[in-house]
């Protein structure tokens, strides 16, 4: 069956929007990389090792032992994470699981982009939810400085 005159041309449409999509991914990956990097140190920054993915990670500096957790062992924590997807770029933020208080104090701008129990969707990233993520690490952190964790 033969594809209409215009078919193969939304093809290339398609692509070319595809390829756009994912150079501004690209983008909000970088300019997220860059946020996070700013809070090394404390935090380590290294990669995720997420394979065949574009992935970063913040971790307290040394293993923590949490009591009725892994044990009582320690381990490497993380705090925040960024990972390149297909469609989105995925902002992990560990500080809110199960822990109401900081994530009372997420922007609601930030907080409509949950969409797990710790990640975002970001397809974007503009000055305001750049700083509304800068507000949601140093709560974070603070989070994690009370703890004794950094």
């Amino acid at each position: 069956m033969r594809k209409p005159a215009g078919a193969k041309a939304n093809s290339r449409n398609k692509t070319k929007k595809q390829a756009n999509s994912s150079e501004s991914l690209e983008k909000v990956y970088e300019r997220l990389s860059e946020v996070l990097a700013q809070h090394a140190p404390p935090f380590r920054f290294q990669d995720l090792g997420v394979r065949n993915k574009k992935s970063v990670q913040l971790v307290v500096p040394r293993p923590v032992a949490i009591p009725g957790v892994y044990g009582g062992k320690p381990v490497d924590l993380q705090f925040a994470a960024a990972i390149l997807q297909k469609g989105y770029v995925g902002f992990y933020l560990m500080c809110i699981y199960m822990n109401e208080p900081v994530k009372k104090r997420i922007s609601p701008a930030l907080l409509k982009l949950l969409k797990g129990k710790t990640c975002f969707y970001l397809k974007s990233l503009d000055e305001t939810l750049k700083e509304d993520i800068e507000a949601a690490l140093e709560s974070g952190a603070k989070y994690y400085r009370e703890r004794n964790w950094v």
